[in-house]
């Protein structure tokens, strides 16, 4: 084995308007728990598992980009149940497009949170993420 290559992502930054108030969000609606609360920037943990950190932007920032005039996202989260998933965040109010079914590439969603940050969620029974 080489040691000195990347080995996955470790975590991912994403701007937000209230970093406490976003956290809360994430914490209610994925169980995610925080550490490394610094008032402005705040780190969301699964268990021991770094996934993404909340920092306030000084201008209305999202984690967006667009595609022949396609708002897009730059994160895609996986899960074990898609279905699930998508059926609590829709009845909590999460706002979300409908699931994706593209076959072997899996079934995919989009939710959308506090800051209008977009997320792809993934669901894929032929590929193993263990982290």
């Amino acid at each position: 084995m080489v040691n000195g290559r990347i080995l996955g992502i470790a975590y991912n930054v994403i701007p937000v308007k209230d970093a406490k108030k976003s956290g809360a969000w994430f914490v209610r609606h994925f169980g995610f728990n925080i550490r490394n609360d610094r008032g402005n920037y705040l780190s969301l943990f699964r268990d021991n598992r770094p996934i993404v950190d909340l920092i306030e932007s000084d201008n209305d920032t999202r984690a967006v980009f667009e595609v022949n005039g396609r708002t897009r996202w730059v994160i895609t989260f996986f899960t074990d149940d898609i279905e699930c998933l998508y059926a609590r965040l829709t009845s909590e109010g999460v706002k979300t497009r409908q699931i994706s079914d593209e076959g072997i590439y899996g079934k995919f969603f989009v939710f959308e949170d506090l800051d209008g940050n977009l997320f792809d969620v993934w669901e894929h029974r032929d590929c193993e993420l263990t982290f």
